[in-house]
């Protein structure tokens, strides 16, 4: 499958620790950004053409940390908006895909920056949306040209 050839030519995945920030209640019931369900084909094609940072959140409904961090990235979605891309794969229906991108643990998200030389970074488990804002905003984002001083 193409989806794996090419989250593997971007490297190996670096594992991102898990953050020791609890997690706080919020109210979560309208967001800026979109989240999509995916399909494996989907997302391949999201890949190919996509123009911003992506984090791909692979998931199953029977999955209570999964539910949670659906709240979660509605808030990332709220916060950064059209900036970052959040897309959604159910792994019980993309069983293949899941295999091959060795998905074990659920939730399991992939970050996907713009720079094609940077790994892609993959996460499991439940982390919360300030975690997962910080991930996009350090290690996804391009950072902006430094201006130049007159000195």
């Amino acid at each position: 499958m193409n989806i794996v050839r090419a989250l593997n030519r971007r490297a190996a995945f670096s594992i991102v620790p898990r953050h020791a920030a609890p997690l706080q209640r919020r109210n979560c019931t309208a967001y800026a950004g979109e989240i999509r369900k995916v399909t494996g084909e989907e997302l391949e094609v999201a890949l190919a053409n996509r123009e911003k940072p992506m984090i791909v959140d692979f998931y199953a409904d029977w999955c209570g940390p999964c539910v949670l961090l659906a709240k979660e990235l509605e808030q990332v979605a709220q916060e950064l908006g059209d900036s970052v891309q959040i897309l959604k794969v159910d792994t019980e229906i993309e069983k293949a895909l899941a295999s091959q991108l060795r998905i074990q643990g659920l939730p399991t998200m992939i970050f996907i920056g713009m720079d094609p030389e940077k790994p892609a970074l993959r996460t499991e488990g439940l982390l919360p949306a300030n975690s997962i804002k910080d991930i996009v905003l350090n290690e996804l984002m391009e950072p902006a040209a430094p201006a130049e001083s007159g000195a």
